[in-house]
């Protein structure tokens, strides 16, 4: 008779392994990310990466190709969470007007945690290899597509007054995403209430009305 107990375990034990491998990678890239920030991609070494993780350059390998495939991974990590972000949004029941509040909120949220990923990416961009450039743009296509087939909703729905929907779209996009760029932990702020403000603001403008 199969062991039961132990078919049952196997999926838990690759999900726990691919955790782990996940882990691993993400820390690779939060490392190189802020030395990429701070001292260039073309500055920064494999060794450097390794130095800073406290592990060998095998390790390093072992995760990721080369160094441009970690730039990739730093530039590609932001990009692809708020593109599914807006695909969610996009897909989802209830209000346009609810749903876009909640995008904003949630993509302020993440871009002010990936802030340095995103400086790296605006900054170092150029070194990325064709296929990584390919990959980045499909990304921003599913970003951009997504929110105007929301903001489109809210529209058809009469609860959004917009003159040009892709203007409207790259407006919101620009304010939200230049985030990065000014926002400091240190200032009255939190990263909640400016997430809040630039909700207030999104719907604000798309709704001719005051919130």
């Amino acid at each position: 008779m199969p062991d039961q107990t132990n078919e049952a375990a196997a999926p838990d034990v690759k999900s726990m392994r691919d955790q782990l491998h996940d882990f691993k990678r993400n820390r690779v890239l939060d490392v190189a990310s802020q030395l990429f920030y701070e001292a260039g991609y073309s500055k920064t070494s494999i060794d450097a990466i390794a130095d800073q993780l406290h592990v060998t350059k095998p390790f390093i390998y072992y995760h990721f190709d080369s160094k441009a495939d970690i730039l990739a991974g730093v530039c590609g990590r932001t990009t692809a969470f708020v593109a599914e972000l807006a695909e969610e949004a996009a897909n989802s029941k209830g209000s346009p007007r609810q749903r876009l509040g909640d995008l904003v909120r949630n993509m302020t949220l993440r871009i002010i945690e990936g802030r340095v990923y995103l400086a790296v990416y605006f900054r170092e961009e150029k070194h990325l290899p064709e296929e990584a450039q390919i990959a980045l743009a499909g990304y921003r296509r599913r970003f951009d597509q997504a929110m105007r087939a929301l903001l489109q909703q809210g529209v058809d729905a009469k609860e959004f007054k917009l003159g040009h929907i892709a203007v409207a779209e790259q407006a919101i996009t620009g304010m939200t995403t230049w985030v990065f760029n000014w926002y400091r932990p240190d200032r009255r702020l939190s990263a909640e209430d400016i997430a809040e403000n630039m909700a207030q603001l999104t719907l604000s403008m798309v709704s001719g009305r005051s919130t």
